[in-house]
């Protein structure tokens, strides 16, 4: 365990800040960026297997010809525009893929949906609210920790 330094503390918030960073800039590129496919829908429904655990009818599961893994999408508001796709449809989506995709064998990382360049899904900006939440908490953690090492509570 590391011990409670002034240091340590803000070695930590460093690099939680710079994770921060990264998860916005990855969710937040233009869509010409993202590896995208274009094909027919096989599958599209509110459920998959067990899946969703949580919120249910917030999410769509959405198969494609010719990607390996299921995507799912928090559809939330967007869900009447996503309900309008059907079997058979041919969409272009713009998604990323990550090791935790290939571990769990579901994409929950996508960004854009189109058909006949009309705009059916767009992600989120939770992402983006969240990483700036944590990184004004980075910020005020090191500014209490250097006021507690100022006042000798914490050593260097």
């Amino acid at each position: 365990m590391l011990p409670l330094t002034f240091r340590v503390v803000v070695a930590i918030t460093i690099a939680l800040s710079i994770f921060m960073i990264v998860v916005i800039y990855t969710n937040t590129k233009e869509k010409n960026e993202y590896d995208h496919i274009t094909s027919e829908i096989t599958y599209l429904n509110e459920k998959l297997g067990d899946l969703p655990n949580r919120d249910l009818g917030l999410y769509r599961y959405l198969k494609i010809d010719g990607y390996a893994y299921p995507f799912e999408i928090y559809a939330d508001d967007q869900a009447p525009l996503m309900d309008s796709l059907k079997t058979g449809d041919v969409i272009t989506i713009y998604f990323y893929q990550t090791n935790s995709t290939i571990k769990e064998g579901i994409n929950r990382y996508t960004q854009f949906i189109e058909k006949d360049n009309k705009l059916y899904f767009k992600r989120g900006n939770v992402v983006i609210v969240i990483g700036i939440f944590v990184i004004i908490i980075m910020v005020l953690l090191s500014a209490w920790c250097y006021f507690l090492y100022k006042r000798g509570k914490i050593p260097y």
